[in-house]
């Protein structure tokens, strides 16, 4: 990854990741909750549980991998390996802690701190880990995108969730896309600089 630099790469990044992620974020809302139900007539609570969360995590996977990807691609990562991994994993991971979390509190009053730890840690835990399985011919110590990943989320999340509710939907999910896209970036930028792999796939 030899042509990161720390200007305009972080722009490239914070840019894509932050207008794909209020996307597909804003678009997981519109539509989960009406599929949940449908299903959980169906099939029962834990099964709404599950495809709501897989919905909001592979949107979400989408919308963050989408952004990374376009920067990525430039550095010869390939696009869709990276995009189809962090849809699946954000899809995966969000699933699992959906229900969880649901299991632990009523659906319809989930405290926003817990909703915001469960939701960062469901995404971020994967994500950060298929992720790094990809960086790892491209950056030396590509172990710590992991760590990053998750403080990403966490921070993401811990400020911007608080800020929803009725008719702030739009600020809430603008406010954790940027902090994460920043902030994974800056990270991205850190780790470029301290060296790439000797060997590229």
């Amino acid at each position: 990854m030899s042509k990161v630099n720390s200007g305009s790469f972080f722009l490239q990044w914070v840019t894509a990741v932050t207008v794909t992620m209020i996307l597909a974020v804003m678009g997981a809302f519109m539509f989960m909750w009406s599929i949940g139900e449908m299903v959980q007539r169906a099939w029962g609570d834990v099964a709404q549980t599950l495809v709501m969360g897989a919905i909001l995590g592979g949107l979400l996977g989408l919308g963050i991998g989408l952004g990374q990807a376009i920067v990525l691609h430039n550095q010869g990562i390939p696009f869709m390996r990276w995009l189809g991994q962090t849809v699946l994993a954000g899809a995966v991971g969000m699933a699992l802690g959906f229900t969880l979390m649901f299991r632990l509190f009523n659906l319809d009053n989930v405290p926003e701190i817990a909703a915001g730890v469960m939701m960062a840690l469901s995404a971020g835990i994967p994500i950060g880990l298929v992720q790094w399985q990809m960086l790892k011919p491209y950056v030396a110590q590509a172990q710590l995108w992991l760590p990053i990943c998750m403080a990403a989320f966490l921070i993401g999340f811990a400020v911007g969730l608080p800020l929803g509710g009725e008719g702030r939907e739009w600020l809430s999910v603008g406010v954790v896309a940027l902090l994460t896209a920043v902030l994974s970036g800056a990270g991205m930028v850190w780790l470029a600089r301290g060296g790439e792999t000797a060997v590229v796939a």
